[in-house]
């Protein structure tokens, strides 16, 4: 790892290269002069331990559910990274999710619950983390697909895509809620 001064271009070209495949393409934004950034090559970064990865999914889930009892992605768009959050305002954010604002929640359908992994967790190209699962919940399966950057020392959420799948339904004639960002 080596630390350099950030000028414009070079923040610029380490949010495209760390966000070039997360759907919708993030712009890089300004960074002052005099703040340091660290910078980790692509080799260096590695997918978290186990219990570290289940957390921060689990976290993750567990406020965009909140979100959606709440009817606002409020909670959802406070927990996104800095670089999301100058991107999409928590309208947008609801405007996105508003699908899933119709589903009945009483209570908490994640209580007692933890993720489960339907592929192994990776670092993609681009030095994210991808995290693929989803809960046994009823009466709908919740699935999801989530990404991770690094930002200083910690894995910041900079991509959500959520399912919801009646249980009931044959996977290939299931009826399926997708919502990415």
């Amino acid at each position: 790892m080596r630390i350099i001064r950030a000028t414009t271009k070079a923040t610029a070209l380490a949010a495209l290269l760390a966000l070039a495949n997360v759907f919708p393409a993030l712009a890089a934004t300004h960074v002052p002069t005099n703040s340091p950034v660290l910078l980790t090559s692509a080799a260096d970064i590695q997918v978290p331990a186990d219990e570290h990865v289940v957390e921060l999914a689990d976290r993750t889930m567990r406020v965009f559910m909140s979100s959606v009892r709440d009817k606002s992605m409020q909670a959802l768009w406070d927990h996104i990274s800095p670089r999301f959050r100058e991107k999409f305002s928590v309208a947008q954010l609801d405007e996105v999710f508003k699908g899933f604002y119709g589903m009945t929640i009483t209570g908490d359908p994640l209580l007692g619950k933890s993720p489960i992994f339907a592929d192994t967790p990776i670092i993609d190209a681009n030095s994210n983390l991808v995290v693929d699962g989803f809960y046994t919940t009823s009466p709908s399966r919740i699935g999801f697909h989530l990404v991770y950057a690094i930002e200083g020392r910690t894995w910041k959420l900079v991509g959500i895509n959520v399912t919801a799948k009646p249980i009931t339904a044959p996977a290939a004639s299931s009826t399926t809620r997708y919502q990415t960002l």
